[in-house]
């Protein structure tokens, strides 16, 4: 079905190039959740997550406007594609190599044609600067491409109401530490907040 020129314009106006320092806050924004100890879990991150990074990247870059759809959660699915991507080529095959010093996927031009040619997401990863990996993998490592973690429509319209803050601070690249375990006490998701008498509360 051909889109109406209406739907075309809407189209437009939600795709959104993402810029290096975009990619950065929000990997960072990542990071601040594994280190937490509340929103990551052994095959994922809890329901709400998509909403606490939206919040994240408004602190951290004020007025950027990027929302959970379309332009956080697209964002998220694309690197845990290619960073799973990469993961399986370099434990899973001979013939590829990762160059720490420029953050990539090397190999043979033929090695990896055939290798594309039945694993399609790691297509274009070949000598393409990938600078976040490190971080990513610990994000991601776990939640594997089997839909472990994954969120569903109803648990993005959650991520879109879900009104728990969690403080985030940085406005530069220099701020940005993915090594280093966060300061701020995080607030955790419902589900896992104690009540006074020290149980948890259900909601």
């Amino acid at each position: 079905m051909n889109s109406t020129p209406t739907t075309a314009r809407r189209n437009r106006k939600d795709k959104h190039i993402w810029t290096p320092i975009e990619d950065a806050f929000l990997v960072e924004a990542l990071n601040e959740l594994c280190v937490g100890g509340c929103w990551k879990v052994d095959n994922g991150f809890r329901s709400g997550y998509l909403g606490q990074l939206e919040k994240a990247m408004e602190q951290k870059l004020p007025g950027c406007g990027l929302k959970v759809v379309p332009h956080i959660d697209s964002c998220v699915k694309t690197l845990k594609k290619q960073t799973l991507a990469i993961s399986d080529m370099l434990t899973n095959s001979s013939g590829f190599a990762w160059n720490d010093e420029e953050k990539m996927v090397v190999c043979e031009k033929q090695v990896f044609d055939d290798w594309v040619k039945v694993h399609n997401s790691a297509k274009g990863l070949r000598n393409k600067p990938f600078p976040h990996h490190d971080t990513l993998v610990e994000a991601f490592g776990k939640d594997r491409a089997n839909g472990k973690g994954a969120e569903g429509p109803a648990e993005v319209i959650e991520d879109l109401t879900d009104n728990n803050n969690f403080n985030f601070e940085g406005d530069g690249l220099d701020d940005i530490n993915f090594s280093s375990p966060t300061t701020q006490t995080p607030i955790c998701p419902p589900s896992t907040r104690p009540n006074k008498r020290g149980t948890k509360r259900q909601f």
